[in-house]
């Protein structure tokens, strides 16, 4: 009966090993993908950035070019 036990007992700890190794390389796989995940949306927030500064200079330009032609249409009044 304690022959049968050790090689039982032996068993489940392989099994539980092997379920920690599996564990391990599932959690592996899972931090390479969120890795992956988190350089993509760095790479949209760099381009979301680029492109609000770029939205930002265009309106500050426009702003600028209708004071302009309104300050021309003030003296053309007066």
């Amino acid at each position: 009966m304690e022959k049968d036990s050790i090689p039982q007992q032996f068993q489940k700890l392989e099994e539980k090993v092997g379920q920690l190794v599996q564990t391990c390389r599932d959690l592996q796989q899972s931090e390479v993908d969120l890795k992956a995940k988190v350089r993509e949306l760095e790479d949209t927030l760099k381009t979301q950035d680029a492109t609000s500064q770029h939205y930002m200079e265009e309106k500050t330009m426009i702003r600028s070019k209708i004071d302009n032609l309104l300050s021309k249409l003030d003296q053309v009044l007066d």
